[in-house]
């Protein structure tokens, strides 16, 4: 490998070089496509190797986050990686750094003197000074004609990034006789977390992640390495009847020494106070502000002890994902426990409507109507007693979306993302939103942000490979993947996503590849399917996949029932048969409830993205049930047009 270019105005390896001054980008002795601001993203990055950039950082450097969405970014990288011959899974230059941005990495160098070595600095140095002239020099281009109250200082704003504090609320550790109040610790970690992470001043990330690491095992430096937090919060809860004594210090993650650590000793019923007092304290130490008693007042809480209780105990269901009968059970009974304690608890109601629906799916038609009933007379209670709570516009925008009025519906739920913490909670039903009018990008950068507080989530990798693939990023679908199975929980999905990308030649290896991947699926439940188990006997005969194929769509017994008719679709799409896919498409969307009428949820529609290797999205039938979902309806009333979707004409569109 030849040693760094000495012309302190390029940047050279092996075959790829940055003219900072000529502003082009060379590979193979080719010039590079490169718009100006994919360029100017190049020169931030390229200009400090090493250094990881946040998204915002780098939005800021080139655009002045002057509304632009994150997609532009990840169109951006997308085409650098392009320029650069870049592979996604293996990465040389050009590497993401998952919740938190990009970094440009200048690989060591074989051959090069000591004393080379020494001048390494200097020479950097002045390669930032000249690509920092040319950054400047593509932004005024860019800015001339905006007006110059518009243009912002974003040396100031990197910096306010680079100072803001993060941390990670680690699981509090039950040390109370019994060992009976885990989820009491729980929960405590999780409303501190909650409340510090309103803080704009704080990056705080979320719970799985934080469960996910092993403190037991790590000392802080690989813990705060692992979740990319400068701080960690660790503590410890003690019960002995209605005395509560919680122990909270904050450590420095770079080498472990305590910054700062306090024990409150309180009566049960102050266990409010005490989730305050942390939360205040700990601000304090990490000098950020903190407006607990707002945070709690819109959250729709519940102040009482009681039913703080066995909300704690609720939610700890949901979050280690119990949902057999057992649990569903006891979460109902719980929910109803809390309402009777606290009435004017919203987040209790809530949890009520979710334990009644989850309970209905276990019961039989009779028993499952009337708790389907009871729920939502408890939708429309919410709506009475706290018709401002974020639950409430959360079941408005829901509302509305069945209604026909999904411009209306999203806009709803942007704001309600906007207003608050991206959590899953608050997200998920904007994110199935933008996702089923075919806003796939938009959808990505969304899901991308609040994973950047979940690193360690499975489900928003699950969701991101999908979102990927269906944006047809397919070697980031499969750097998520590789990413994901390092993660905790079920690769049922991940698999699933893997499996149909390697049919359709989308990921790397063949036939071998293919029935490892195939084998895993059938472990799994509901895959386990006559059509499925065939399929694994012909992997490597296209003809003989499409003769299943075609016997499945006439037969649902042998695909294994509606409720897995989404994987004749897959394999279909997967297979390049647009005709096959669009007709198992629609025998998929029939069997939805309100597709006929309408009022199909956001959810369902997700079917219509996940085809985007065969073509099927230019098929004619296809374009038949856009029109029938009212997808076609809402892009030409908004102009806000699918991804890889436009207008013909007045009345007409295509997709490709």
């Amino acid at each position: 490998m030849p040693p760094p270019d000495p012309n302190p105005s390029r940047w050279v390896l092996d075959d790829v070089v940055i003219d900072f001054a000529g502003r082009r980008l060379t590979r193979a002795g080719r010039e590079q496509a490169l718009e100006p601001k994919a360029f100017a993203v190049l020169a931030v990055l390229a200009g400090s190797p090493g250094r990881v950039f946040t998204r915002d950082e780098i939005l800021d450097a080139v655009w002045g986050h002057r509304h632009v969405t994150q997609s532009v970014l990840n169109r951006i990288m997308s085409l650098l990686r392009q320029a650069l011959g870049e592979d996604a899974q293996h990465p040389r230059l050009l590497h993401t750094v998952y919740g938190i941005g990009y970094r440009f990495d200048a690989p060591p160098v074989d051959g090069v003197a000591a004393q080379e070595a020494s001048t390494a600095a200097p020479r950097l140095r002045w390669v930032w000074i000249v690509a920092t002239a040319a950054l400047v020099m593509l932004i005024v281009a860019a800015t001339a004609w905006m007006p110059l109250s518009a243009v912002r200082d974003t040396s100031s704003v990197a910096a306010g990034a680079q100072a803001r504090p993060s941390l990670a609320v680690l699981p509090f550790a039950d040390l109370s006789q019994a060992r009976d109040q885990a989820y009491m610790a729980d929960g405590l970690a999780e409303e501190i977390r909650n409340q510090l992470a309103q803080s704009p001043a704080l990056r705080v990330v979320g719970r799985t992640s934080s469960a996910a690491v092993n403190r037991k095992r790590d000392d802080a430096r690989a813990v705060g390495h692992a979740l990319g937090v400068a701080y960690l919060l660790e503590g410890s809860v003690r019960r002995e009847g209605s005395h509560l004594r919680v122990t909270a210090q904050l450590i420095r993650a770079d080498d472990g020494s305590h910054v700062w650590s306090k024990t409150y000793a309180r009566e049960l019923r102050d266990v409010f106070a005490v989730q305050d007092e942390v939360s205040r304290d700990v601000a304090r130490a990490l000098s950020v502000k903190l407006d607990v008693a707002r945070f709690n007042r819109e959250q729709g809480g519940t102040t009482h002890v009681d039913a703080y209780e066995r909300f704690l105990r609720w939610r700890s269901i949901v979050m280690r994902e119990q949902f057999d009968f057992e649990h569903d059970r006891l979460r109902l009974q719980l929910a109803r426990e809390m309402v009777a304690l606290d009435a004017q608890c919203v987040l209790c109601w809530d949890a009520l409507a979710v334990s009644l629906n989850a309970m209905a799916e276990e019961l039989d038609d009779m028993q499952a109507d009337r708790l389907r009933a009871e729920a939502l007379q408890i939708r429309d209670h919410i709506a009475r007693i706290a018709p401002e709570s974020w639950v409430a516009r959360r079941d408005r925008s829901n509302a509305l979306w069945r209604e026909g009025r999904r411009a209306e519906a999203i806009a709803l739920a942007r704001q309600i993302t906007d207003a608050g913490p991206l959590t899953k909670e608050r997200t998920w039903d904007y994110a199935y939103m933008l996702y089923a009018m075919g806003h796939l990008e938009d959808t990505i950068a969304l899901v991308e942000q609040v994973r950047a507080t979940e690193p360690k989530a499975l489900f928003l990798s699950r969701d991101l490979q999908y979102d990927y693939t269906a944006a047809r990023r397919y070697p980031d679908a499969e750097a998520e993947y590789q990413r994901g199975l390092r993660l905790e929980g079920s690769q049922r999905e991940p698999d699933y996503v893997a499996f149909f990308r390697q049919l359709a030649g989308r990921r790397p290896g063949g036939t071998p590849e293919l029935q490892a991947l195939h084998r895993r699926l059938l472990r799994y439940d509901g895959l386990d399917t006559p059509f499925f188990r065939d399929l694994g006997e012909v992997l490597d005969d296209r003809e003989a996949m499409l003769v299943l194929m075609r016997r499945a769509l006439a037969d649902d017994a042998y695909a294994g029932g509606v409720e897995v008719a989404y994987v004749r679709t897959s394999v279909a799409d997967a297979l390049g048969d647009a005709g096959l896919a669009v007709r198992s498409l629609r025998r998929e969307l029939e069997a939805q409830p309100g597709f006929e009428d309408g009022t199909m949820a956001q959810h369902a529609y997700v079917a219509f993205w996940n085809v985007p290797y065969s073509g099927a999205r230019a098929h004619p039938d296809f374009k038949a049930l856009l029109v029938k979902a009212g997808v076609f309806d809402y892009w030409r009333r908004t102009g806000r047009w699918g991804d890889g979707c436009g207008p013909v004409g007045a009345d007409d569109f295509q997709c490709r």
